[in-house]
C-alpha cells in the first residue's frame, strides 16, 4: 500500500517505554505541546492544561502510582489535565458558571486532552523520539491530585511519556481488521465476525509468541476477558472524586 510521509510516520507507530539519558530540552518541549495545541477543540474551549513534571520527588512519587520507574527509565512526563477551573474563573460574570462543570463540558475536556496528547505523540515521533500513553496515572487519583496540586474543576486524565529512543524497538502490536471495526450506515457486525475473530485472535497469539520480550500465550479474546474480571478498587470511585473536583452529572 503507497503512503505519503505522514501516513508512514503513523502507520510505524509503536509504544516505546524505556529511553536514553539525553534530555529533552524545554525549548523542544515547548514546540512539541504547540504541535498538540492545534489539535481541534471542542468549541474552541481548550479545555485542558498540560503539567511536565520534572521535579525527582514527584516523579518517584508517580513511579508508585504508575508502577514505572520514571526516574530510572529517563524521558519526559506530561500530565494531561481536563481542565474547567481556567473557564469557570473566565465566566464569573454568567448566571451559572457552574454549567462548565457538568458532564457535556467534562466529556470535552477529554477529547481536548486526547487529541492534544496524539498530536504531541506525533510531532514527537517525526523528531525520532519515543512515547507512550499512560492512563496508569489513574491508579490512584487522589495522590496525584495532591502531588500535582490540582484545584477544583480539573482531573488528570493520562500521562505521556517521551525521550529519546533506545536501540531496542518493539515489535508492532496488530490492530483489529477494519472489516470489524468498520461499519455503513448502521452498527452491524460482518457476517464473517466470528471467523474474522478467530483470525485475529491467531495474528495475536503469533505476534506474543514471537516478541522479543515477554513472550507469553495470548489472544485478543483472552486479553478482553481478563479485563472483564479485573475490578481495580483505586478505579472504583472515579464519580466520587469528580464531584469532590466540582463536576456534576
Amino acid at each position: 500500500m503507497e503512503t505519503n510521509r505522514v501516513e508512514t510516520l503513523l502507520f510505524n507507530h509503536r509504544s516505546i517505554r524505556t529511553f536514553t539519558p539525553t534530555p529533552i530540552s524545554d525549548k523542544q518541549f515547548a514546540r512539541l505541546l504547540s504541535v498538540g495545541q492545534k489539535a481541534a477543540s471542542s468549541h474552541y474551549m481548550q479545555a485542558y492544561s498540560v503539567i511536565r513534571v520534572k521535579d525527582p520527588q514527584k516523579l518517584a512519587a508517580i513511579s508508585k502510582i504508575c508502577n514505572h520507574d520514571f526516574v530510572n527509565d529517563h524521558g519526559d512526563l506530561a500530565i494531561f489535565i481536563a481542565d474547567q477551573n481556567r473557564n469557570i474563573n473566565l465566566a464569573q460574570d454568567t448566571s451559572d458558571p457552574q454549567h462548565l462543570a457538568d458532564f457535556d463540558h467534562l466529556l470535552a475536556s477529554v477529547f481536548d486532552a486526547a487529541l492534544a496528547a496524539q498530536n504531541l505523540i506525533t510531532a514527537a515521533e517525526s523528531e525520532d523520539l519515543g512515547a507512550f500513553i499512560m492512563t496508569s496515572i489513574l491508579n490512584d487519583v487522589p495522590a496525584l491530585i495532591k502531588n500535582l496540586n490540582l484545584p477544583k474543576y480539573t482531573f488528570p486524565l493520562l500521562g505521556v511519556a517521551l525521550g529519546t529512543t533506545t536501540a531496542d524497538i518493539p515489535e508492532q502490536k496488530p490492530r483489529l481488521p477494519q472489516a470489524i471495526q468498520l461499519m455503513t450506515d448502521t452498527y452491524q457486525l460482518p457476517a464473517d465476525y466470528q471467523a474474522l475473530m478467530k483470525t485475529y485472535d491467531q495474528t495475536v497469539h503469533d505476534y506474543y509468541q514471537h516478541r522479543k520480550s515477554h513472550a507469553r500465550e495470548e489472544t485478543f479474546s483472552h486479553m478482553v476477558s481478563h479485563q472483564a474480571d479485573i475490578h481495580n478498587p483505586k478505579r472504583a470511585n472515579f464519580k466520587k472524586i469528580l464531584e469532590q473536583q466540582g463536576f456534576h452529572f
